[in-house]
């Protein structure tokens, strides 16, 4: 089978699914992502090469192709169709939304001339659920067609599931990861600085800092493009970090990989971050940052455009969730001197949140059993109507024929 992955981020699940995918035989796979320079110079590229050709994304790469079997996607698409089938593994089951139909225009119209209306039953895309609650909104909100979605999981659960060996990260980090405890701390950048509803980033964040390193722990801070800050809080974050040798600052677009990260830590901080579906698989602790004072209230919710950073303001924080921030899979911190003490309670107990997390995954994410990524090259089989290629001994089950 011949495989286009078509990179937004890679990271995640799509990267845990090349991965896999890398390893079969009969299986030719390109990669085309923005700046493969940058990705090749992570730690993940170096411990996990890909026999798999990555290439720079250029303009020739959107047009209209035979070559490949199936194109698999993020949340972004090519401007024609690249291949004779498509599968759309998006990135990130999170909380924000609503993902609604009109939110996902361009996407539905960008499929419409491409591979075929999603939001009819179209014999050659598919688009990946995670599990049965967001088999629910995609079809019922997102407008897509249930025989268009299947319940596949998320393929970096597979991964995520087997502990590794922090050694072999250590040394691609400037503080001890094997012999200190570490707290990544990840938030999404829609709601701005990140404690601005309960105070001044320049002060909360540096309190929580120095919590951290009274336990002797690292901190990694890892934030979305640096684009998307303005300079003024990039210079503080810069600051703020230099004030500690424990501490390390990360943006995805010059540290696109966050795999060794959620690896070699042992707590994740977060405003509701889609990473925290993804960390709940190692079964250590998910400190929840509450991200408004109240949802009731009006603020200000920001979107990256091609113009740059668009500030929206809402009535009501209700409107951009999914999935109520309440349904989660670890601690919740309601305002700043929960956060301390819940920092405290993740460091000293590691199996605080085991149980609720593993309840989360069982309701949303398919359990994270370890065969996401077969139940994804199932469905590619399927769609391809590889039959060459078609698994042996995968139980796919009701999942698959459930949608």
């Amino acid at each position: 089978m011949r495989v286009l992955v078509w990179a937004t981020t890679f990271g995640a699940d799509l990267w845990s699914l090349t991965r896999y995918l890398d390893q079969l035989p009969g299986v030719t796979l390109r990669v085309v992502m923005d700046d493969p320079d940058t990705f090749l110079r992570q730690g993940v590229a170096k411990l996990f090469p890909l026999k798999a050709e990555i290439v720079k994304r250029r303009w020739y790469h959107h047009l209209p192709s035979r070559k490949w079997d199936l194109t698999i996607m993020d949340n972004r698409l090519p401007f024609f169709r690249t291949s004779r089938r498509a599968l759309i593994l998006w990135h990130g089951f999170g909380w924000k939304g609503p993902n609604d139909e009109k939110e996902l225009w361009l996407l539905h119209h960008t499929l419409k001339r491409t591979w075929g209306d999603i939001r009819k039953p179209a014999r050659n895309v598919v688009w990946q659920a995670f599990g049965p609650w967001d088999f629910k909104h995609r079809t019922e909100v997102s407008a897509v067609h249930p025989s268009n979605c299947l319940q596949l999981g998320a393929a970096s659960h597979d991964d995520l599931i087997e502990p590794m060996d922090r050694s072999l990260a250590q040394p691609y980090y400037p503080f001890d990861v094997v012999n200190r405890k570490t707290v990544l701390i990840a938030p999404t950048w829609h709601y701005g600085e990140v404690f601005a509803h309960w105070g001044q980033d320049a002060d909360l964040f540096g309190r929580l800092l120095e919590r951290i390193d009274s336990h002797g722990a690292n901190a990694i801070i890892r934030l979305h493009d640096s684009y998307r800050f303005d300079a003024a809080y990039r210079g503080f974050l810069d600051r703020l970090t230099a004030r500690f040798p424990n501490v390390c600052l990360k943006f995805k677009d010059s540290s696109p990989d966050n795999y060794l990260d959620l690896q070699v830590s042992d707590v994740l901080v977060t405003n509701f971050s889609s990473i925290a579906n993804l960390f709940y698989a190692t079964g250590r602790p998910t400190v929840h940052v509450y991200p408004v004072r109240s949802a009731d209230e009006a603020f200000i919710w920001r979107e990256l455009r091609w113009s740059g950073v668009r500030e929206k303001h809402l009535d009501k924080a209700r409107y951009i969730w999914k999935l109520p921030p309440e349904e989660h899979g670890g601690l919740l911190a309601r305002n700043f001197d929960d956060l301390m003490d819940q920092i405290d309670k993740a460091l000293v107990d590691p199996d605080c949140c085991r149980v609720i997390a593993r309840d989360f995954l069982d309701r949303h994410m398919l359990g994270a059993d370890g065969h996401n990524r077969e139940r994804i090259w199932e469905a590619m089989q399927r769609l391809a109507g590889d039959k060459q290629h078609v698994s042996r001994g995968i139980e796919v089950g009701p999942v698959l024929q459930e949608a």
